[in-house]
């Protein structure tokens, strides 16, 4: 099948493309076949990664002045259960992905799992990168933030690999 046609607008060709991709998908897959009490420990292990990672011992010092944040004020304390919870739920969104992709590829090997997890973080720290370069962000904030994608998405990736 000739996908592009001089008689059709780019438009179709690229529909037609995107269609013929969703038809290698089953059509009863992904949401249903995902296992979510692996999705649930892969982004609780995610979310657990960035209270070590960003640990003023760690990681947090150099982020916080990364990002010129001062020590934290009593409304900065008050706000900082929903930054939390916002923040595990993208944790959750990133992991359903993750988990995705693992049941569409089905890894054999923890190698394979964590080609999956490095592959999702590219996308993700090129991403951030991109938004540094417009908020004028130093390399080194860059780095760490995308550092602790990479190491997150490597991690839900190697335990929805386990379950599976």
């Amino acid at each position: 099948m000739k996908l592009l046609k001089r008689d059709r607008p780019l438009w179709f060709s690229l529909e037609l493309i995107l269609l013929n991709w969703l038809t290698l998908i089953p059509k009863h897959m992904i949401l249903t076949q995902l296992n979510y009490v692996a999705v649930a420990v892969s982004a609780i292990a995610y979310f657990a990664l960035g209270a070590i990672y960003f640990n003023p011992k760690v990681a947090g010092k150099a982020w916080m002045q990364g990002h010129n944040l001062g020590n934290p004020t009593e409304e900065d304390k008050k706000n900082m259960g929903k930054v939390m919870a916002v923040t595990f739920i993208y944790c959750l969104f990133a992991c359903v992905g993750i988990g995705c992709l693992v049941t569409i590829i089905h890894p054999t090997t923890m190698i394979v799992a964590a080609k999956i997890g490095l592959l999702c973080s590219l996308f993700a720290t090129i991403s951030l990168a991109m938004s540094y370069i417009y908020t004028r962000k130093s390399l080194q904030l860059v780095i760490i933030d995308s550092v602790y994608h990479v190491l997150g998405m490597i991690i839900a990736s190697i335990i929805q690999t386990a379950w599976l």
